[in-house]
């Protein structure tokens, strides 16, 4: 029990008044008579009130008593929480995210969130009124504030889970601006609590409740996959990671396929979560080479499987990573420069041209060293020491011997290279234009800096190879194809033409042809969805003609087709935080105390209507008590 009004608690201070009104002496006027015989009971009334005497028990006293304590009980506003039975005015956030679409409790956390929103609907008066917002990767408004419970229940039946994150702080800070100003204002959260911590989050004076669904954390998933080419040719390789979050060891398979062809079975094993110092969840691990396929592109699939296994959540058992069919690249090597020459050469499908006059030729990329050649065209471009008019960077000084702070892991152009120790003599220090995006980082300028403008992409180092060890590294050839494969992929492409996955929530590049006006997706559960060229809410046309698609919020294979063209590409969730399905005991929101979890969503429910009605009755007591004489 709780009081909401406890100050009140001050107006105890009448008890002592009618105590004291028991104890004071009574004023009553002198009469004579003849004889006291008949008088005994005013006699003792008269001994009973003397100033100051013991205080003698009294029915009326104890009724007087028991009624101001309840009336002061009552103004203090007591409360208990009890099952929620509405609010005047309620917001509703369901967490769509994809660790919601846990099995764990009977149909899945997102069901459970939906029986929870529909007890509340259930118990809202006619006076009442609520809201319905989704929370996955963007927020809606699945119905607005109304009280009509048969729309809001039309509005909650529909409603699905993505296979993707949650912005919760943007459905709770979207909750708290359609409820200002609204009398009792309360927004419930149904979820299972596995997001990070909400930054900057202010409700004002609206109650927030967090309404915990889900009950384990027995999960398996793939939390990385990746395909590529070998540098010197050959097939493919593929690389998978397993992690297990569950508090046991896992015994089953990873099957890998290829289209529909099933490739390899391979039996592994995952050991169980732990917890560190602070109790935060270590999933166990298990990582798995596929090398030296037979293939060279193709729509590779991981999947777990095995001889009875099964896991709560099944939308990370599966992932999917693509190579595209080799393409033949033409590269303009403006510079003599036997380093880069060779690091070239190493890729069968680079065609080199050495010289400083392309001849008229057309070329994929260019590569400049020092020294910028002229009619260049539209070429993309590998410029060392030198700038050009695409170049992503302003040139601001010059940074001696600078060294490698830091990379960008995920970057088409910098993964798989070993950075480290790497030796720098000198480099132009740098100022990166807004479309340029640094990826090799000293700590006084960026090193290497790529960019796209106007369908044109760029890889710009900002140092002189004879002034550096660069060459003689493992990385340096690592980093040359990684860079001509980049620069010469197809318009509207990214890094996922060199295996690296598409996640669900991406937008994705579809390379339609410009004669395509629109394009029809069909997507993993069987529904389509038409994307425009022009730009549009959810779809529209990138900087170099691509159409994006941001509406891939299930994991699986999705073809797109407009014409007589068409691209199958694929999506997974390869997420960490989601995979971590562990029920959290509370919403944490960084900089303010963490909402407590309920089972069920409950509110205040004040007591004082009951203390008003005892306290009548025992007036009706003292009533008839002062009146019988009892």
């Amino acid at each position: 029990m709780s009081f909401i009004s406890p100050l009140n608690f001050l107006f105890a201070g009448l008890l002592g008044a009618i105590v004291l009104l028991y104890v004071l002496r009574l004023r009553r006027k002198e009469r004579v008579v003849p004889s006291n015989m008949l008088w005994q009971s005013a006699i003792r009334d008269l001994q009973a009130n003397a100033p100051w005497q013991k205080l003698r028990s009294s029915l009326l006293m104890w009724l007087q008593l028991g009624f101001v304590a309840l009336a002061v009980l009552a103004l203090a506003r007591p409360a208990i929480r009890v099952l929620s039975r509405g609010g005047q005015s309620v917001a509703i956030v369901l967490d769509a995210s994809a660790s919601m679409g846990a099995t764990d409790v009977s149909g899945s956390r997102f069901e459970a969130a939906k029986a929870q929103a529909t007890t509340l609907i259930n118990a809202l008066s006619s006076d009442d009124a609520a809201t319905i917002l989704w929370a996955g990767p963007q927020t809606r408004v699945l119905a607005p504030l109304t009280s009509d419970k048969g729309a809001l229940k039309r509005a909650l039946s529909g409603a699905q889970n993505a296979d993707t994150g949650s912005d919760l702080r943007g459905a709770i800070t979207l909750a708290a601006s359609l409820l200002k100003d609204k009398k009792g204002s309360q927004i419930y959260v149904a979820s299972d609590g596995a997001a990070p911590p909400i930054q900057d989050l202010d409700v004002r004076d609206i109650g927030l409740q967090f309404v915990r669904v889900g009950t384990s954390s027995d999960n398996l998933a793939i939390t990385a996959l990746d395909a590529r080419r070998g540098y010197g040719g050959g097939g493919a390789q593929v690389f998978a990671t397993v992690s297990n979050y569950s508090d046991r060891a896992r015994n089953l398979s990873l099957e890998l396929s290829r289209g529909d062809d099933l490739i390899e079975v391979r039996p592994i094993s995952v050991p169980p979560a732990s917890k560190n110092q602070e109790g935060a969840l270590t999933p166990g691990t298990h990582a798995e080479l596929f090398d030296d396929l037979k293939f060279s592109d193709g729509l590779f699939t991981a999947k777990l499987g095995g001889d009875g296994f099964k896991d709560d959540l099944a939308c990370d058992n599966t992932a999917f990573a693509r190579l595209d069919t080799p393409r033949v690249v033409n590269v303009w090597l403006a510079a003599d420069n036997v380093f880069l020459e060779k690091a070239l050469n190493l890729d069968p499908n680079t065609r080199v041209f050495v010289g400083a006059d392309g001849g008229g030729r057309a070329f994929d990329v260019v590569v400049c060293d020092g020294q910028a050649p002229k009619n260049m065209g539209n070429a993309n471009q590998l410029v060392f020491n030198t700038t050009t008019a695409l170049t992503p960077v302003q040139v601001v000084g010059v940074a001696p011997a600078p060294s490698v702070a830091d990379f960008d892991r995920k970057s088409p152009v910098a993964r798989y290279a070993p950075w480290n120790d790497i030796k720098f003599t000198q480099s132009m220090a740098v100022k990166v234009k807004d479309w340029g995006q640094p990826v090799v980082e000293a700590e006084q300028t960026p090193l290497i800096v790529t960019g796209e403008k106007s369908g044109r992409r760029v890889v710009w180092c900002g140092f002189d190879l004879r002034d550096t060890d660069l060459p003689l590294r493992v990385a340096f050839p690592i980093f040359v194809t990684n860079a001509i494969r980049w620069l010469s992929a197809p318009r509207g492409a990214d890094a996922q033409n060199e295996g690296a996955p598409l996640r669900t929530g991406q937008a994705i590049p579809l390379l339609a042809p410009p004669s395509v006006k629109s394009v029809t997706v069909a997507m993993p559960g069987g529904d389509k969805s038409e994307v425009a060229r022009e730009n549009s809410s959810g779809a529209g046309a990138s900087d170099d003609g691509a159409v994006i698609f941001d509406r891939a919020q299930k994991v699986g294979v999705y073809q797109a087709s407009g014409g007589n063209w068409s691209q199958t590409f694929a999506v997974s969730l390869l997420d960490k935080g989601e995979s971590d399905i562990t029920p959290r005991s509370a919403l944490q929101i960084a900089d303010k105390k963490a909402v407590v979890a309920e089972n069920r969503a409950r509110t205040n429910r004040e007591l004082w209507g009951y203390l008003v009605l005892l306290g009548l009755g025992l007036l009706g007591i003292e009533w008839w008590v002062f009146h019988r004489g009892v």
